[in-house]
C-alpha cells in the first residue's frame, strides 16, 4: 500500500506524540494498535487529514476496503493535491473492482505530477483489468521510459503485449528485461510462455529452467516446464515438476488441473479425476476445471456424473468451443447420438486447436436436396477418420454432383476404391488437398456428414463392408508374391499393427510394444504374421527379425489395401490401419486402451461402424498382458474353424 503523507500533527504535543507511535506501529506492522491510538486521536480531531490517511490505509490493509475508501476520499477532496492520499484511494477502488474510479485517482495524480512512473504503471494495471489493452500498454511503455532502469515494469508490459496477441513485441519486452536484470524469473517465465505459443520449444524450456533455477519453488516456473516437457513428449518429467508445483501451491486450482492434464496423459485416470476435482473444488465457477473433470470421468466409464458434469460446465461457458466440444465427445461416448452429431460441430469453434474455419464463401450444406448443384465433402482430420466417415457418401442426394477432398496419402486408395464400389453417388470427383478444387456451390467438413444426415442412432451409422475395394492388381501382385492366392497356404495369415502415429495426444494410452503384442502370437503354431503398419518405430526391426517375421515395404495405402485384402485376420491397436481394414469388409481384432476414443463407445465387444471387428478392450488402464491373453485364446479357439480358410471371402469367422 502507497506510503502515508509525512505530515505531523500541530495542535498538540500530546497529539503529535500519540501519532509519531501510530506512524511507528505501522511501520513495525502491529496495526491494530495503531488504529487505537488514530482513532483515539480523531475523538479529539475527528477531520485530522493526515490522521484520516493513515487511519485509511489501515483499514484497507486489513480488507476493510469500503471503509477505507471511503476515508480516503474524503482526505482526498480535503486537500486535492495530497498525491499519497490519490495513490492510497486508487489502490483502494482498485482492490475493490472499482476500475474506472481507481483510473479517475491515478490519472488525478498524473495531472499533478506527469512523471511519476508509479501512477502509470497503477493506471496501466486498472486499465488492463478494465480490458482495455491498448490504453493499459500505453501506461506502461511510458512508466518504462520514465524508469528505464526497472526490469519489472518490462516484465508487466510484456504480459499486457502477450495478452494483445503482440508476440513479437511481447518477445522484445520480456528480453529488454533480461537486459537489465539477469536474474530476472518473471522475466523467463514470460519469454518461456511467447516461445512456447510461437512453437519454439527447446527455447522455451530453456527460459522456464532458467526461471526455475532462479526461483526453485515457484510452483508457475514448475508447472509452465512441466506443461512444455509434456507436450515435448517427456511425461514422467512433467508430471515431478506438476507434482512438486501442487505440492507448493495446495489451493492454485490451474497448477491441479495441469497435473490432471499429465496424469490423463500417462494413463493414470483415477489420479487425473482427483486432481481434477481438487480443482474444481478450489475454482467452482470455472468450466475449463469442470470440462476437463468431466472428461476424464467419461474415460474411467463414469459416464452419468460426466453428463452431469460437462452438463454444468456448458452452462458456465455456453460459448466455450473446448467445453461444448467435449460435451459432445460425452456424448457420442455415451451413445447419444442425437445430440452427438450437432454437437460435433463446436470442433470448428474452438473446439480442435488444428482445425480452422476453411472460409469458403458458399453455404455450409445441411442435407437438402442438391439440385443439379456440387458438393465439395472436405476431409478434416486423421487419416483414419476419413476412411471411415466416407461410408456416408453413399448417403448423400443422387440429384448433383460430389466433389471429395482428401489427404493426399489417400488420394489414389479412395480415387480408384470408390470408383470400383457401390459407396458413392454417379457423379464423385476426388481430389487431393492443396490441389485446386473445381467450383463448387456448397461445401461441407465430412465429419459432419452425421449431423447434416440427422443420423440419430447407432444403425444409422452402419454400412455393409466392404465399403472400399484394394486395386485387383495390387492384389494378385502381392497373392504373387507372398505365396499364392491365399498366403502362405496352410497357415492362418494375420496382419499386425501395433503403434500409431507418436504425436496423437494419446498414443501412449493406445499404442503397445511390438516385442509385447507379436511375441506370445509368433510363438503359436499354424499362425503367419504380416507388419501391415508402415511406420516403425526404433528397434521394431530388429524384434520382427529376432522374431522370424517377414518384414514387408509397403508403398502407401494403395499397398497396404491390397496386402489387407488377402488376409485372414487383422489385429491391431487404434489407427488408420484399423479403419482401412475394417472399410474393405476383413475381419479385424482392435484393441482398445481403457480410455477408449469416443467412436468404440463403452463396455461392448462389437461396433456399428464395422461387422467384422471384434473389440478387445482393457481392463485395468495401461495394462495390455490380459489383453494380449484374451487374443491368444481367441487365435488358438480358431483352430476348429481352418477348414473354413478355403471359402472364396477367406474371412475367418470370428466369434463375438
Amino acid at each position: 500500500m502507497t506510503a502515508v503523507s509525512k505530515e505531523r500533527l500541530m495542535v498538540s504535543p500530546e497529539l503529535a506524540a500519540l501519532f509519531g507511535q501510530a506512524q511507528h506501529h505501522d511501520r513495525a506492522g502491529r496495526l491494530d494498535e495503531a488504529e487505537r491510538l488514530c482513532r483515539l486521536i480523531l475523538r479529539r480531531l475527528p477531520n485530522e487529514t493526515a490522521v484520516l490517511h493513515l487511519l485509511g490505509v489501515i483499514l484497507c490493509r486489513t480488507r476493510r476496503l469500503v471503509e477505507g475508501a471511503e476515508m480516503l476520499a474524503g482526505v482526498a477532496a480535503a486537500q486535492p493535491g495530497n498525491i499519497p492520499a490519490l495513490r492510497a484511494l486508487g489502490d483502494a477502488f482498485h482492490a475493490l473492482g472499482h476500475l474506472a474510479d481507481s483510473v479517475i485517482a491515478y490519472q488525478r495524480i498524473l495531472f499533478l505530477q506527469p512523471g511519476d512512473a508509479d501512477a502509470h504503471l497503477r493506471l496501466g494495471l486498472s486499465r488492463q483489468a478494465l480490458g482495455q489493452l491498448p490504453g493499459a500498454i500505453a501506461a506502461f511503455r511510458m512508466a518504462a521510459a520514465l524508469k528505464p532502469a526497472d526490469a519489472d515494469i518490462r516484465v508487466t508490459l510484456g504480459m499486457a503485449l502477450e495478452a494483445a496477441g503482440d508476440t513479437a513485441a511481447a518477445l522484445a519486452a520480456y528480453a529488454d528485461a533480461i537486459r537489465r536484470d539477469a536474474d530476472n524469473a518473471p522475466a523467463f517465465l514470460g519469454l518461456g510462455n511467447v516461445l512456447a505459443d510461437q512453437g519454439r520449444a527447446a527455447e522455451a524450456m530453456a527460459a522456464y529452467a532458467r526461471a526455475l533455477h532462479l526461483a526453485p519453488d515457484w510452483p508457475d516456473a514448475l508447472t509452465n516446464l512441466g506443461l512444455a516437457l509434456q507436450a515435448d513428449g517427456q511425461l514422467d518429467q512433467a508430471l515431478a515438476l506438476h507434482r512438486r508445483a501442487a505440492q507448493l501451491a495446495p489451493d492454485a486450482a490451474n497448477v491441479h488441473m495441469n497435473l490432471g492434464t499429465a496424469l490423463q496423459l500417462a494413463g493414470q485416470g483415477a489420479a487425473a479425476v482427483d486432481s481434477y476435482r481438487r480443482a474444481v473444488a478450489l475454482a467452482p465457477e470455472d468450466a475449463t476445471c469442470l470440462s476437463n473433470l468431466g472428461q476424464a470421468l467419461a474415460e474411467q466409464g463414469q459416464v452419468t456424473e460426466a453428463l452431469a458434469v460437462h452438463g454444468q460446465a456448458a452452462a458456465l461457458a455456453p460459448d466455450n468451443g473446448v467445453v461444448r466440444f467435449n460435451q459432445a465427445l460425452a456424448w457420442l461416448l455415451a451413445g447419444d447420438d442425437a445430440r452427438g452429431w450437432p454437437a460435433y460441430a463446436w470442433r470448428w469453434r474452438g473446439g480442435v486447436d488444428e482445425l480452422a474455419d476453411r472460409g469458403f464463401a458458399v453455404p455450409e450444406w445441411k442435407g437438402e436436396d442438391l439440385a443439379g448443384r456440387t458438393l465439395l465433402v472436405h476431409a478434416e482430420q486423421g487419416l483414419g477418420d476419413t476412411l471411415q466417415f466416407v461410408r456416408f457418401l453413399s448417403r448423400l442426394p443422387s440429384d448433383g454432383r460430389v466433389v471429395l477432398e482428401v489427404q493426399p496419402p489417400l488420394l489414389a486408395l479412395l480415387r480408384d476404391g470408390l470408383a470400383h464400389s457401390d459407396l458413392a453417388p454417379g457423379d464423385v470427383a476426388v481430389v487431393a488437398r492443396g490441389r485446386p478444387l473445381p467450383a463448387f456451390d456448397l461445401h461441407v467438413p465430412l465429419m459432419s456428414l452425421p449431423a447434416a444426415l440427422g443420423i440419430q442412432e447407432a444403425a444409422g451409422l452402419a454400412m455393409p463392408a466392404p465399403y472400399l475395394k484394394a486395386e485387383a492388381d495390387r492384389v494378385r501382385a502381392w497373392a504373387g508374391r507372398l505365396g499364392g492366392e491365399r498366403l502362405g497356404t496352410g497357415a492362418l495369415n494375420v496382419g499386425l499393427a501395433w503403434s500409431g502415429n507418436p504425436r496423437h495426444r494419446a498414443d501412449r494410452l493406445r499404442s503397445m510394444s511390438l516385442a509385447d503384442l507379436a511375441g506370445p502370437l509368433a510363438a503359436l503354431p499354424g499362425v503367419t504374421l504380416w507388419p501391415v503398419q508402415a511406420d516403425r518405430r526404433r528397434g521394431d526391426e530388429d524384434v520382427l527379425a529376432a522374431l522370424g517375421v517377414a518384414d514387408v515395404a509397403l508403398d502407401g495405402f494403395t499397398d497396404t489395401a491390397a496386402l489387407l485384402t488377402g488376409l485372414d485376420l487383422v489385429i491391431t491397436v487404434d489407427t488408420a490401419v484399423a479403419h482401412l481394414a475394417g472399410a474393405l469388409g476383413r475381419s479385424v481384432w482392435l484393441l482398445l486402451p481403457y480410455a477408449p476414443d469416443w467412436r468404440w463407445r463403452l463396455n461392448s465387444r462389437d461396433t456399428p461402424w464395422y461387422p467384422a471387428t471384434r473389440l478387445f478392450r482393457q481392463e485395468r488402464q495401461g495394462d495390455w498382458a490380459p489383453v494380449i491373453r484374451q487374443v491368444v485364446a481367441a487365435l488358438k479357439a480358431q483352430e476348429s474353424a481352418r477348414p473354413a480358410l478355403d471359402t472364396p471371402s477367406g474371412t475367418l469367422p470370428v466369434p463375438l
